[in-house]
Parts: structure tokens; sequence; C-alpha cells
């Protein structure tokens, strides 16, 4: 728990809703009525398991294993990629899907609105990784950027 209190308020935030949105496929995304004639009208629940909910799984779980081995594991990730802007673009695209997954869906449960807010806080602790990234590293770019302008006075 120490180690998890250490960690940046963005990629703790990533920790904790990356598995609930996953979690949150099997709940309910969307109630669909189905009209049986004389029989009557059935509401029938839909989980969030279709093309669109296996991409955000897929995203979901990557972002948060790809938080998960660089803050709290001994691996040496590569250097030759910037990991906080690789998990900002995955968390925008979780949001931008779940956002598109709930428009395009019959019915939309009032539940999968919720799950949306979910997308939402996700990608906004992928932003604060990546805002606090740059804040670190800013410095040093606007230094080296010096470096290669030369004045002609």
């Amino acid at each position: 728990m120490a180690k998890f209190k250490a960690l940046s308020r963005g990629s703790q935030i990533v920790l904790i809703t990356g598995p609930l949105l996953f979690a949150s496929l099997f709940f309910t995304w969307q109630n669909v009525e189905v009209d049986y004639g004389r029989a009557g009208v059935a509401t029938l629940p839909l989980d969030g398991w279709d093309a669109w909910g296996l991409v955000l799984a897929l995203l979901a779980v990557g972002v948060t294993t790809i938080v998960a081995l660089e803050n709290l594991t001994e691996i040496e990730m590569s250097s030759d990629i910037s990991w906080p802007s690789v998990t900002l673009a995955c968390g925008l695209a979780i949001l931008a899907i779940a956002v598109l997954k709930n428009l395009t869906d019959a019915s939309s449960s009032w539940a999968s609105y919720g799950f949306v807010a979910l997308a939402a806080v996700l990608a906004l602790g992928t932003y604060l990784d990546w805002a606090a990234a740059r804040k670190d590293h800013g410095p040093m770019l606007a230094a080296q950027k010096r470096r290669g302008v030369r004045s002609t006075a």
C-alpha cells in the first residue's frame, strides 16, 4: 500500500479505473426491447461485450499493464519510447471508443453513461502522467533547442 501511495495521482487513477472499466463491460450497457407480437414486449439487457467493447477492454488492460510495469516493478522499460505519450494516446482512444460505443448502441442504459465517465477519468489519469512527464523534461528540451540555435550578432 505504501508503494501505491507513493505513485503519482495520474498513475493511481489509471490503476484504479482501468480494472473498473474492464469489469464494467460485464454489466448492462443497453436495454433492447424485443416485440413478440401478441405475446408482449420484452426488454433484454445486453452487456458491453461487442466489437467496440473488446477494443475497449484490450486498451484498458494494456494501459493498466503499462502503468503497473512502469511504476510497480523493477522491469526496465525501453527509454526510446515515451511511455506517458503512449498511455495518453491509449487513454484518449479509450474515451473516444467509450463515447462512440455509447452513441451507437441502441437504447443505452443509464449505467453506460457512468461507464463513459469512468473512461473519461482514466483518460484524465493518463493526461496527468503525461503532463507531469513533460514538466519534468521541459527545461531539458528547451536547453537542447537553445544549443541548436546560434545568434548571428
